[in-house]
């Protein structure tokens, strides 16, 4: 009769396996999310916060242990590493998206110390695979010694996070997105430039109007409506913050972000 026992696997192998199912399963659920409504506005809002700080706390202990284990004897060490940092990334995603559905909710800011540059490169991370099956090349840079702001980190990676999907969604195939960030007055600028269809004087005027539709993309597609923009604005705005556009028909567009050091009576 033949043996019904399992065989033996190596645990490492199992691990490894068990961390790619749940990235991809993940990314599916990413995925799902972005197609789904809110059905319910308060309770997105407060799990939005809640996983902020968790995610404060997931990302603070990879960059502790990146360094000191990257080059670890084990091989795999590195990469369960690099796979916990990848997920993490995605649920900041998450967030951002779960903070869009939830824009009516006037939560409570949640002011602290944010390393801007370190948040827009992850931006920049996770908009690089999308923006590589289109044949364009997303490009960070910062300034060095940019300060740390005082303000809402969820907030801002959600302003971040449409700035970003829309440069990919509308840049044509085959060309560059520059995403830029520095010192400028009395806080922290970024600037993200693309290489797409442009906007003309009088959809710019209406750019952060509510259900406004942009320029098609491209290739086609149905256009993309402006609620989007209309939440990052309104996001901006509570920060304290300035969210504009420059943009010229067959030129491309270039949004800028301007955060204040410290938010005004905070």
């Amino acid at each position: 009769m033949a043996s019904t026992e399992r065989p033996s696997t190596n645990p490492k192998v199992e691990a490894g396996a068990a961390i790619a199912r749940a990235q991809a399963e993940l990314q599916r659920a990413v995925e799902e999310l972005d197609r789904l409504p809110a059905l319910d506005v308060h309770c997105v809002a407060v799990a939005a916060h809640a996983l902020n700080n968790f995610l404060t706390v997931s990302r603070a202990v990879i960059e502790l242990l990146l360094p000191v284990l990257r080059d670890h004897p084990h091989r795999e060490v590195g990469i369960w590493l690099e796979g916990l940092s990848h997920a993490t990334d995605l649920m900041t995603h998450t967030v951002s998206q779960l903070m869009n559905n939830s824009v009516s909710v006037e939560t409570t800011l949640r002011l602290e110390d944010v390393n801007v540059p370190r948040m827009i490169e992850r931006g920049c991370a996770y908009y690089r695979r999308p923006a590589e099956h289109k044949g364009i090349e997303l490009l960070f840079r910062s300034a060095h010694d940019v300060p740390n702001v005082l303000t809402d980190r969820v907030l801002v990676a959600a302003i971040v996070d449409n700035l970003l999907s829309n440069a990919v969604k509308y840049s044509p195939h085959d060309r560059h997105i520059w995403v830029d960030v520095g010192v400028e007055r009395d806080g922290v600028v970024c600037h993200v430039r693309d290489e797409g269809p442009g906007l003309s004087p009088a959809e710019q005027e209406l750019l952060f109007t509510p259900g406004v539709r942009l320029t098609p993309k491209p290739s086609g597609g149905e256009a993309a409506s402006g609620y989007g923009l209309a939440i990052a604005k309104n996001f901006a705005d509570r920060l304290a913050a300035e969210l504009t556009c420059e943009s010229t028909p067959g030129r491309g567009t270039t949004f800028t972000f301007r955060l204040p050091r410290a938010r005004p009576n905070a």
